[in-house]
């Protein structure tokens, strides 16, 4: 708004001052009585007396014999006022001439509506022991639980059948960055109000005498961890810097670039490491690493050494400051992450990648390899881990605990590598096609799983990937979206292998589960919500799209997704079956690229044998048939 404000008052002056000068531009061409063009005068003889040079033409009109100041053109007015007048109104930097320190400001505000029908699939079941069996992720209402249900109390509420849980959540992410220097710069993300739940913090408390009912209560309370939240107001999620080493004057970018600290960091399509960037996300990969940055022949190289887990610290509650540090390094999980791409980094590139596919109708190409290795010696035994995040154990004062802290063996180690490809082809106005693949492995040993048995050790052997094809012809986009990632035999679907390190008796010797990142999305019920993410799974989804806008800029579309997911084992199902179920999701929405998002899904998940509840799962002894559910979800989202 600011530019457009600046280049009207630029036209505004330049009119002015255009309008003043044609004036004086008239009256200089308009000839006077019984004169002669300037051009018809001849050239004096040498025997007359000197004449005055003849007049040159000027721009913008003839000048006469007094010298006169050159009369700009139209352009230059337009130009030179129009650039004034900007430089004015938006101050220093506007031109590209920047005062260091500056900060460059980005981040959104979210705000999301919710609404599920029967998420829970309708098989919990209450057993005689107080435990409640579901074969959903997604937790049934309270009023379904051991305290409510089975209650004798005469205020007892019993189950209200009540299948439709709604509510809304919002956040604030501020991504600043601090420019130090043209070469220097900090960046960092903060979350205000992090996926907060609306009304979760109301002022009330039972010993207060004005307000000892929630119902009573007078405001909202600030979320303060420990107190009402499990998580503070304001959190802060990265924090690092950058270095361009080298930037030669011509080079379009920085040819060596240092990074350091605690960052995000994504790859590919997300479904190994993701930034968590996405509107709609709720996670994030962040890794604390050190790494470099380089081109080479228009190929960029990257190596990184990241600390995974350090272990206990000397941090101590009762010391509310000092440098504290690591207690041994025996215990670290440490890594060697190195990568290999080609796709566009900097803004000349980025030029360039317009004007290939859009100017010359070529196929654009990108590609990247990816690794990380990861290795640990010792680890804290699982008494210790629990009470050093319980704070129990306090190693830095004496008799805090720090005799109380066991080490075990553990001796593992993993190799991630990780393949992303991306095709890109413009053939014509308002059409394009993209192919894009990431497929990513795990393989690995942790050497002993459980304390007091070497011979519990475990493989590591799973695999995955995601494939997105899409092609767009003017208004209407359609394609195809495809995904797999194995799994073992660990009952639903792999995430209770927690079981491997606490009961010998069900000890899995190899580990198969590939998960996908929580923060690539497929759909909304199957895999977001009823089983936590992509595993031990094959999906199809094809779906079509609708603009009424044919910009690239902003969108007024409705899309149809529909999705056909199977299990790989069968076994690692509640209901003991190969097929998931199928989900379609239904969404409308407007978009203003990169500064408003407006939406709403509707889906429906009809959950198939997979999701039954049969007599053996839990030990719940019945059977129970798993139902469809349903989910509005409503985002807004304004970016800058």
């Amino acid at each position: 708004m600011r530019d457009v404000t600046a280049a009207s008052a630029g036209w505004v002056a330049a009119l002015l001052v255009l309008g003043t000068w044609g004036g004086a531009a008239r009256a200089q061409e308009e000839p006077t009585a019984g004169s002669s063009p300037p051009q018809d005068q001849p050239t004096p003889e040498p025997s007359q007396p000197e004449a005055e040079p003849a007049p040159e033409p000027a721009q913008g009109g003839w000048v006469g014999q007094k010298e006169e100041e050159p009369i700009p053109t139209l352009d230059e007015l337009l130009r030179g006022e129009a650039l004034r007048t900007a430089e004015e109104w938006a101050g220093p930097g506007a031109t590209g001439k920047r005062d260091y320190p500056w900060f460059e400001h980005h981040g959104y505000f979210r705000l999301r509506a919710e609404g599920y029908y029967r998420g829970h699939l309708g098989t919990e079941v209450l057993k005689a022991d107080g435990t409640l069996v579901r074969t959903s992720g997604f937790m049934p209402p309270l009023t379904d639980n051991a305290a409510n249900a089975t209650s004798v109390n005469k205020d007892q509420v019993g189950p209200q059948g009540e299948d439709w849980l709604a509510g809304g959540n919002m956040r604030l992410r501020y991504r600043p960055t601090l420019h130090v220097a043209p070469t220097l710069a900090i960046h960092a993300e903060i979350d205000v109000f992090d996926n907060l739940v609306l009304g979760s913090t109301p002022d009330y408390d039972p010993a207060r005498p004005d307000a000892p009912l929630s119902v009573l209560a007078r405001s909202q309370a600030v979320p303060s961890a420990g107190r009402n939240s499990l998580k503070d107001s304001v959190r802060a999620r990265q924090a690092y810097l950058t270095w361009d080493i080298l930037r030669p004057a011509a080079s379009g970018g920085p040819l060596l670039t240092l990074s350091a600290g605690r960052m995000a960091r994504h790859w590919g399509l997300g479904i190994l490491e993701n930034d968590g960037e996405a509107l709609d996300a709720n996670y994030g990969t962040y890794v604390d690493r050190v790494q470099a940055l380089t081109r080479v022949a228009g190929v960029y190289f990257e190596v990184g050494y990241g600390w995974v887990a350090s272990g206990p610290t000397s941090e101590s509650p009762r010391l509310a400051y000092g440098e504290p540090h690591d207690l041994t390094d025996t215990d670290d999980v440490t890594e060697v992450a190195f990568a290999a791409f080609s796709r566009p980094v900097t803004d000349a590139e980025k030029r360039a990648r317009y004007d290939r596919l859009h100017v010359r109708n070529q196929v654009c190409l990108d590609w990247g390899l990816y690794a990380v290795y990861r290795r640990q010696k010792l680890d804290l035994s699982a008494d210790s881990a629990a009470r050093v995040q319980a704070g129990d154990l306090d190693p830095a004062v004496p008799g805090g605990g720090y005799d109380e802290i066991a080490l075990e063996p553990r001796n593992a180690w993993t190799m991630t590598p990780d393949l992303w490809v991306r095709l890109d082809w413009v053939p014509g106005v308002h059409k394009r096609l993209r192919l894009e693949l990431e497929a990513a492995g795990v393989v690995g040993q942790i050497g002993r799983v459980q304390a007091g048995d070497p011979d519990s050790g475990m493989d590591i052997r799973s695999a995955g990937f995601a494939f997105e094809g899409e092609y767009q012809t003017r208004n209407l986009s359609f394609g195809l979206d495809a995904g797999l990632a194995s799994g073992d035999t660990a009952e639903y679907f792999g995430t209770l292998d927690k079981t491997n390190f606490a009961d010998p008796s069900v000890r899995n010797p190899r580990l198969a589960s590939f998960y996908f990142h929580p923060d690539y999305h497929v759909d909304n019920l199957l895999f977001r919500q009823v089983i936590g993410t992509v595993t031990n799974a094959l999906y199809f989804k094809p779906w079509i799209q609708y603009d009424l806008f044919e910009s690239d800029d902003d969108a007024l579309a409705g899309r149809l997704d529909i999705l056909y997911g199977r299990a790989l084992e069968k076994s690692a199902t509640p209901g003991d079956s190969a097929n998931l179920g199928v989900e379609t999701i239904l969404r409308i929405y407007y978009e203003e690229k990169d500064l408003l998002f407006a939406g709403i899904d509707w889906s429906i998940l009809w959950p198939l044998g997979a999701f039954d509840l049969i007599p053996s799962f839990e030990n719940a002894g019945v059977h129970k048939t798993s139902q469809w559910a349903t989910a509005l979800r409503a985002r807004v989202g304004v970016l800058f």
